[in-house]
């Protein structure tokens, strides 16, 4: 042993003996378990909130705190290999997240087995912090990238949330975590050159490009990699997407004009749209019958929505008529032409439908953000997710940011075109939320998927889902209000309250 090797592990046992030293006269916490995302899924809204309650209340129970990081950290520093097991202990139970954070990277730092075994179990995590390090450690592992994570990316892997959250990590390696000015900065543990460097994860990459979870960090990895590299192979996914576009559907029954229409206008309008929902990709006759479909459907819409504002209205929910319902735009037919023009594709026919028939439906109150609501309406209803489908030339600022942003790209890294139909159910209550809910385009089915929304239903889905909430598309979260303070005299309120208001309701 050398002697600056002598003096780190005498100083590194003289810091853990303090560090034991002062834990011990901690207050007796009660462990905190890791948890999966299916785990921290399934936790009730009190079980969540008690969890987080107890973090909260075992950080202000500490007074030596920052002591206790200091040491944590210079036992990382100095690599100190008995430390591993009050370290693993501290990563994986103590409920301190300060505490949590810099064990985790105190063992990283020691880099042992057993450090980095450890660290490895964290894949899974629900919090993005124990997938981070896992990563960290996969990819730093001897062998190359691919044989350490590349499993990640099998099918079993991909059978459940856990595996989609640590696949989008791993490909967020690929690709720089930040910017200064516009230049791309590559923090050490990212990977700037893998994708030349193993075909694999080129391939992977192509592959999974406009996949609907993984595709966004993949075009990342692709953008950003030397584009002598990705321009032949993205020319010949492009080639081999056009070949697969121009075969004939094989499992697509044919269509006798009118059937579909038919069979709406006598009611049967579920099972019309299921049939509608499974061809992936219209035909001219069936886009024409979609198209019919799709106007019935939208001028039901129509009628209910009227119905339903002017109910709503009546009961005193703060919005007017005229900006619930302001009608579609005079310039719908040359917007929808453009964007057609733009993607390559035209707009499904739901979509189209609604902007032509409708045009837009607003029950958001955002007049009266920061003021009362009018007496006996629940205010908990801002958060509730009232409807709202913005018009497509509200929605064009979405075309103006995808086509800037893509300009310059290989038309195979360009990604759906995102247009935003709504704000999320936060930004709806003035209150900061997640990305807005989108459509993605081009899509050559009848009824495009609303994106970023937790139904995970189709745009004709979903105006039914708010049409049966009588425009509240978040009244499955009671729970979680009642478990953040609302009293069960205010929940029978709300209910209560949206019982009385009564409107004529027409199927689609």
């Amino acid at each position: 042993m050398t002697e600056n090797a002598e003096r780190d592990a005498i100083d590194g046992a003289h810091v853990l003996a303090s560090l034991l030293e002062a834990l011990a006269a901690w207050p007796d916490f009660e462990h905190r378990t890791r948890l999966s995302i299916e785990q921290e899924q399934n936790l009730t809204p009190q079980e969540a909130k008690a969890r987080q309650d107890a973090s909260i209340t075992a950080v202000r129970s500490v007074a030596d705190l920052r002591e206790v990081q200091g040491q944590i950290r210079a036992l990382g520093q100095l690599r100190y290999e008995p430390a591993v097991p009050t370290l693993a202990g501290l990563w994986q139970h103590c409920p301190v997240h300060p505490v949590e954070v810099d064990a985790a990277h105190a063992l990283f730092g020691i880099g042992n087995a057993e450090a980095r075994d450890v660290l490895r179990q964290g894949i899974h995590d629900h919090e993005h912090l124990g997938r981070f390090m896992a990563l960290k450690v996969m990819f730093s592992n001897e062998g190359t990238a691919w044989d350490n994570v590349g499993h990640l990316f099998a099918d079993e892997c991909l059978a459940s949330a856990s595996g989609w959250a640590a696949a989008a990590e791993a490909l967020g390696f690929l690709s720089p975590g930040m910017f200064s000015g516009s230049d791309p900065v590559w923090q050490p543990y990212e990977l700037p050159d893998l994708l030349s460097q193993d075909r694999r994860w080129l391939d992977l990459c192509i592959r999974l490009r406009d996949h609907r979870i993984l595709g966004r960090p993949a075009r990342d990895a692709l953008k950003y990699t030397d584009p002598a590299v990705t321009g032949p192979a993205l020319d010949a996914a492009r080639a081999a997407r056009a070949s697969r576009a121009s075969r004939p559907q094989s499992d697509v029954r044919e269509l006798r004009s009118g059937d579909l229409v038919a069979r709406y206008e006598s009611g049967d309008h579920r099972a019309v749209w299921s049939e509608l929902g499974a061809v992936a990709h219209l035909d001219d006759a069936w886009r024409a019958e979609a198209e019919q479909v799709a106007a019935l459907t939208m001028e039901r819409v129509r009628r209910n929505a009227v119905n339903l504002a002017e109910a709503l209205i009546a009961r005193g929910w703060p919005v007017t008529l005229e900006k619930a319902l302001p009608g579609p735009d005079p310039d719908v037919e040359d917007r929808l032409r453009e964007l057609e023009q733009i993607t390559g594709s035209a707009v499904p026919p739901a979509l189209a439908a609604f902007w032509r028939v409708v045009g837009t439906i607003d029950l958001v109150p955002r007049d009266s953000w920061g003021e009362p609501f009018p007496p006996g309406v629940p205010e908990q209803l801002a958060v509730a997710d009232p409807l709202e489908i913005i018009d497509l030339d509200t929605a064009w600022f979405s075309v103006d940011e995808w086509q800037d942003e893509s300009g310059e790209l290989h038309p195979e890294l360009a990604g759906p075109l995102e247009v935003t139909i709504a704000a999320d159910y936060l930004h709806k209550a003035d209150i900061s939320g997640g990305a807005p809910y989108s459509v993605w385009l081009p899509d050559a089915g009848a009824d495009p998927l609303v994106r970023d929304e937790p139904h995970g239903l189709t745009f004709t889905d979903y105006l039914r889902e708010a049409f049966a909430g009588k425009g509240f598309l978040h009244l499955d979260h009671q729970e979680e209000w009642m478990a953040h303070g609302l009293t069960r005299d205010r929940l029978a309120q709300l209910t209560g309250w949206l019982a009385s208001v009564e409107y004529e309701h027409i199927d689609f």
